[in-house]
């Protein structure tokens, strides 16, 4: 087993590289204002992308959930990257919504969901005794990729515009998935099984495997899925609409654009740093105090969150805006991380790439009612102050649904 650490390791690392780039669907906002401008879409029109990319998003874990039991994650990383690379490229020559809607809405965002699910699941499966701090770890990079990478994709579209950017992307995105196909395996059973059976004693995974079949049928599961709906909510709104929001506040200080843009972009990248922090330290708070411990700190950080980014909006603020968004960064990459470590510490990791795409699914309705209250507020109103205090609402429900959130009784470590 000690020859096999390394390996371990290794898998880690490209896991993360690659799940880092794979967050840049959270960037669609750096693409709003160019595409607004050139083409004189509405808000509520290119909202629309970013909706359809979530919801492909799921579908794609879903399909690699079910390709990953009949082929191998080297053929779904092959699919990935065709997905990624002809819809970044095709997006280049977008001429009208419908196509950047199938382009990069529906081909990037089930290239996106492919490469993460089956990312994860071969990766975790090497890791059966830290099963949070392995998710978390990882999913930081998925979470942090937008901070990490938001002010290169902004250096070029200024450079060289957005069709270009769209290209390059796609060139280097089928470079790196098609290398991290021949890279990433799956671990030995003879390696596994004794972290397996040290994890279930520990109760870090279920001591008894379900498939997505019997998990669906526990309440537990609906529970969660609608704690994690309430949340995702939340995060995925702001995410999409965060430059804009920031663009807001700072235009109606006097600031010039080209200066209000820069600090807006960097609002948002303090979104994503927060985000990928949150899933890192969830994932240790997951293994070591449970998961009530993290679902509490989660929705109190959401509705601490809301309340900063509405005073910062009424008061014009900037820094309690950034404050605002740190917080709701902070909460919804843990409340990521948590949907990764609930599939196996309630269901198992037998069927770990299956239910965690199951899971996942609550982010479609999430994607729908989150982005377009807020786009519909701006548009309304001027303003997205009024969403910010709908949203402080929902943080309050996501904080009483957690209390009754249990493992089911068949997942139980005996």
């Amino acid at each position: 087993m000690s020859q096999a650490k390394p390996h371990r390791l290794l898998y880690f690392f490209v896991a993360f590289v690659l799940l880092m780039f794979f967050g840049l669907i959270y960037a669609w906002s750096l693409f709003v204002d160019p595409l607004e401008e050139e083409f004189g879409w509405d808000r509520s029109a290119t909202s629309v992308v970013f909706t359809l990319s979530i919801i492909t998003f799921c579908a794609g874990m879903l399909v690699a959930g079910v390709l990953e039991e009949r082929t191998s994650p080297r053929i779904v990383m092959l699919i990935t990257a065709a997905c990624l690379g002809l819809g970044l490229v095709a997006s280049a020559f977008t001429e009208s919504l419908p196509f950047i809607y199938v382009t990069y809405g529906i081909l990037v965002g089930a290239g996106v969901g492919l490469g993460t699910d089956v990312v994860m699941s071969t990766t975790l499966k090497w890791f059966p005794d830290k099963q949070g701090l392995a998710s978390g770890a990882m999913l930081m990079g998925f979470g942090g990729g937008t901070m990490l990478l938001s002010s290169i994709v902004t250096a070029m579209l200024g450079a060289f515009g957005w069709r270009m950017t769209f290209g390059v992307l796609g060139a280097v995105f089928v470079v790196l998935v098609v290398a991290g196909a021949f890279i990433l395996k799956l671990p030995t059973p003879e390696y596994v099984k004794p972290l397996l059976e040290k994890a279930r004693k520990s109760a870090t995974v279920a001591a008894a495997d379900m498939n997505g079949a019997q998990m669906v049928r526990t309440s537990s599961f609906w529970t969660f899925m609608l704690y994690l709906m309430l949340v995702t909510c939340g995060g995925l709104a702001l995410i999409s609409q965060a430059v804009p929001a920031a663009m807001e506040l700072l235009g109606a200080a006097g600031l010039p654009e080209a200066e209000a843009l820069m600090m807006a972009t960097a609002a948002m990248g303090s979104v994503s740093a927060m985000n990928g922090l949150g899933r890192l330290v969830n994932g240790f708070v997951w293994d070591r105090f449970g998961y009530h411990a993290c679902l509490t700190w989660i929705a109190v950080a959401f509705a601490a969150g809301m309340l900063c980014c509405a005073f910062a909006m009424t008061n014009g603020a900037f820094e309690l805006l950034v404050v605002g968004f740190m917080l709701l960064g902070f909460m919804y990459g843990g409340n990521m991380c948590s949907m990764s470590a609930m599939a196996s510490t309630f269901f198992g990791t037998k069927y770990y790439g299956i239910n965690y795409a199951i899971a996942t699914c609550q982010m479609i309705p999430a994607a729908i009612i989150g982005p377009q209250i807020l786009a519909l507020s701006q548009m309304d109103s001027g303003s997205y102050l009024s969403a910010f205090w709908v949203f402080f609402g929902v943080a309050l429900a996501a904080l009483l649904v957690s209390f009754f959130i249990k493992r089911p009784k068949e997942a139980k470590a005996s």
